[in-house]
């Protein structure tokens, strides 16, 4: 139907104005409609606005998406320290056990120190052996330097006894045979002072001796009551022990690994980045840890990069000078510090997988 000039009068010309005809077929029969000029510039204005959402809102993610690096292939980390034995011996006490947090110098394993007790009485005992030779030979030090000086002390009369004789043979007052028994004396006085030198000198060789003895006495001592101190296996630090397999009654050997300690309280992040996502990533730069286990992040900063890739420190690398290269992305493991004193953060343990997102922007 449509408006007559009858029925609008003035307002049905304008009506008529602002509206436009559209014939549509519905069912065979076309039907006639009225749509409002107004609607078109509403919808361009809509439209433009739209665009510009989009223009605006694709920036802001495009700038989002690259303002980060993230990747699956990482972990926590930490030290896992073997705990061994420096001498052989038999086990006598363990008092701690799988999964049981230990404090440093907390005992772990000890051993039997009997022998090692015998040891360190035996190395005393030597040692005073050692010193009391020292005495001794510098008792006879001091003895055959007195010797020494009485016959220098005859040597000097003796050598003056024998040329107050040559003058007086020369003066034909003494006879050849006076001078010759003086002579004798002189000379064999000079050979018992080159004597007491050469007994001084074994002397003080002697003393030289001894107390190099007195040394490697003490030095026994010493590594006796260090195999001693051996006998008890203590923490190297705090943390939880793991792997044990020393069992009492043990005869275990030097540098035998006797269990396993992790330092829960030390631990970092390693995640293998592609190499293709390292261009603009450098230490400092914060990163968000999400843990799986706990299903949470952790804050974190990139402590440092590797030198190398992960290809490079395996037990065999590639090597393409063979012909055989095929170009493979690869990747680089970045080590990652996690910011202290969060909540929950005592809980990590090395081995966790953890996903890094390391914000480059």
């Amino acid at each position: 139907m449509y408006d007559s000039p009858e029925d609008g009068g003035t307002a049905g010309a304008l009506d008529r104005s602002k509206t436009e005809r559209i014939e549509v077929p519905v069912n065979g029969a076309r039907v006639e409609l009225r749509t409002s000029r107004r609607r078109w510039p509403m919808l361009t204005m809509l439209a433009l606005v739209a665009a510009v959402a989009v223009v605006v809102g694709g920036s802001r993610l495009w700038r989002y998406l690259t303002s980060f690096e993230s990747t699956d292939d990482a972990q926590i980390e930490g030290y896992i320290d073997p705990v061994s034995s420096r001498i052989n011996g038999t086990v006598v006490r363990v008092p701690v056990d799988d999964n049981q947090r230990v404090k440093a110098s907390e005992i772990l394993v000890q051993l039997d120190p009997r022998d090692f007790q015998v040891a360190v009485e035996q190395a005393r005992a030597n040692l005073e052996q050692s010193e009391a030779q020292v005495n001794v030979a510098r008792q006879s030090y001091i003895a055959w330097q007195a010797q020494l000086r009485q016959a220098e002390a005859a040597d000097v009369l003796a050598q003056h006894d024998a040329q107050r004789y040559r003058s007086l043979l020369s003066q034909k007052v003494a006879s050849q045979e006076q001078y010759d028994q003086y002579l004798s004396t002189a000379n064999m006085s000079s050979a018992e002072v080159a004597a007491g030198r050469a007994s001084v000198g074994g002397a003080q060789r002697m003393i030289n001796s001894r107390e190099a003895d007195v040394l490697a006495s003490r030095s026994a001592l010493d590594q006796a009551l260090l195999n001693l101190s051996y006998t008890i296996i203590k923490a190297p630090a705090d943390g939880i022990v793991g792997k044990r397999t020393v069992q009492l009654g043990q005869r275990v050997e030097p540098g035998e690994q006797l269990m396993a300690l992790t330092q829960i309280n030390r631990v970092w992040v390693i995640a293998n980045f592609k190499e293709t996502q390292l261009a603009r990533m450098q230490p400092g730069q914060p990163v968000t840890i999400y843990v799986d286990a706990f299903s949470r992040s952790f804050k974190g900063h990139v402590e440092s990069l590797a030198g190398a890739s992960g290809e490079k420190y395996s037990l065999l690398p590639a090597e393409n000078a063979t012909g055989n290269y095929v170009k493979i992305v690869q990747r680089l493991p970045v080590r990652i510090r996690l910011d202290q004193g969060q909540p929950g953060i005592e809980q990590l343990r090395p081995g966790m997988s953890v996903e890094p997102t390391v914000w480059i922007r």
